[in-house]
This record gives structure tokens, C-alpha cells and sequence, in this order.
């Protein structure tokens, strides 16, 4: 192998190496962030046999607008239902 293939391969597996940890980093946020909007009770209600998440996302950050969501997951095969986005205003 001369030198310019071994640069290059050294610079593949380095890359790949990288975007794998960073790919297990960016999944270990999301769950955090997730966990930080899961809906556990609500007052004067009973409790629920399905997760439900209540947070904002934010749109414009420089003047402060964000969107408020409440995401109910299906009861049924949550992973296969689609999705479905309402918005008022």
C-alpha cells in the first residue's frame, strides 16, 4: 500500500469511528430530552396506560416564539401508526 492509500485509509476509519460515537452521543440526548417531556400524572385525572410527552419547540429563538406539543403515543403498535400534526392558530 503506498502512502496515500494508507492516509486515506486511516482517515476512513477515523471518520466512521467518530460518527459512530457521535451517533450513540446524539441518542443518549434525545432520550434525556425525551424523559425530560414525558407526562407522568395530571392532576384530577386518573392515570393512563399510554406515554404522553407535553413540551416546546422552539421556533425563533432570538425573539423567543416557541410551539407548545403534546404528543399522545398510540395504544396499539405505537411504532408502526403514523404520525399526525395538528396545529391552531
Amino acid at each position: 500500500m503506498n502512502t496515500n492509500s494508507t492516509t486515506t485509509l486511516f482517515f476512513l476509519i477515523f471518520f466512521f469511528s467518530f460518527l459512530g460515537l457521535s451517533v450513540g452521543s446524539i441518542s443518549d440526548e434525545v432520550l434525556e430530552l425525551q424523559k425530560a417531556d414525558l407526562v407522568t400524572d395530571l392532576p384530577g385525572q386518573p392515570p393512563v396506560e399510554f406515554q404522553h410527552f407535553a413540551g416546546y419547540v422552539t421556533v425563533d429563538e432570538s425573539h423567543g416564539k416557541a410551539l407548545f406539543y403534546w404528543f399522545f403515543e398510540a395504544q396499539k403498535q405505537p411504532e408502526e401508526k403514523p404520525l399526525l400534526l395538528w396545529l391552531n392558530g
